[in-house]
């Protein structure tokens, strides 16, 4: 015995993007790239903002959108990219201690974007994620800072 579908919310399409909290509107790249898909760019464009409230306006997420036959639509709202936590910890880094030589990120920032990716994959043990997150930082240049005190720094390498 087969159960019934129902074929009014099949899925049609699942797109992913990056939007900015707080900050989304019918014009480019946002409105056009949703409207071929052939949903309400405007009622997209308000439930995201009222969701998006209570973070920074500007703060980048990445959007994954459900756009299904019947031309409805769902969202999910995931944590921000790597590479926008990164410069973001390293441009808070450099204005608190005039550390404008290298680009840098403290242990603990890695730390705290490690919680903030955990929240994507519900790790127990974010040990692994922490790793991998260290090494990517690595991989694009970032000087990895131990400790920090008011006249030096001890760097990671």
């Amino acid at each position: 015995m087969t159960t019934p579908t129902n074929h009014t919310k099949s899925l049609l399409r699942q797109v992913s993007f990056y939007a900015k909290a707080g900050d989304v509107n019918t014009t480019p790249p946002i409105g056009p790239m949703l409207s071929q898909h052939g949903i309400d760019v405007k009622s997209f464009c308000n439930m995201f903002n009222n969701e998006t409230k209570n973070y920074d306006k500007g703060f980048l997420l990445k959007v994954i959108l459900n756009v299904y036959k019947n031309n409805t639509f769902s969202y999910i709202i995931k944590s921000s990219p790597l590479f926008f936590l990164f410069e973001l910890t390293s441009e808070v880094l450099k204005i608190q201690n005039n550390y404008k030589k290298n680009k840098g990120i403290s242990l603990y920032n890695i730390y705290l974007i490690t919680l903030i990716k955990n929240l994507d994959y519900n790790l127990i043990n974010i040990k692994y994620l922490f790793k991998i997150i260290l090494k990517e930082a690595k991989k694009n240049g970032y000087k990895i800072i131990e400790k920090t005190c008011e006249n030096y720094y001890y760097l990671y390498v």
